[in-house]
């Protein structure tokens, strides 16, 4: 599947610009990591992070792990087929994060703020979400990421 959305993702370009390369797009080549734009429409204005896409459950269960550092407009989304109870945890995650939760209506359900590194803590919010965005630890509070806002992003939803 993320062969596909990368071909998908380049044709678009492509057609809205001949002259822009797939690397200065955000698409990657071969061999580099695929991040797809995620918009939150936080209390400070839209925000938009370079997303990694864990959409198989090995990708899921690796998350980033063993991760030194992350760029702050960077992150991961998991993308899950249906809307149900979700927890994370942080087994050799090496980075502290926050965690959004997302409905599959594309509003925050709510967010773990600083979840701290090397844990099995369970982490997660009352409710259902089909979507988790992660990102540095902080950064919802500092961007003003807060439940119900908006999240913007066009992927497949993944069927296992």
């Amino acid at each position: 599947m993320r062969r596909w959305v990368a071909l998908v993702f380049a044709g678009l370009l492509a057609a809205c610009s001949s002259n822009t390369s797939a690397r200065d797009s955000g698409v990657a080549d071969a061999g580099e990591v695929l991040r797809v734009p995620v918009t939150v429409a936080a209390a400070n204005g839209d925000v938009v992070f370079q997303a990694e896409i864990a959409d198989t459950p090995d990708e899921r269960t690796k998350g980033l792990m063993f991760r030194e550092q992350m760029d702050d407009d960077h992150g991961m989304i998991f993308l899950f087929p249906d809307e149900q109870q979700r927890s994370f945890w942080m087994k050799n995650t090496l980075i502290p994060l926050d965690m959004i939760f997302i409905r599959s209506d594309h509003t925050i359900l709510g967010v773990v703020e600083n979840a701290e590194p090397q844990t099995t803590v369970s982490r997660s919010v009352p409710g259902a979400s089909q979507f988790v965005l992660e990102i540095n630890a902080g950064r919802a509070a500092e961007l003003g990421i807060e439940p119900d806002q908006e999240v913007r992003f066009v992927l497949p939803i993944p069927t296992r």
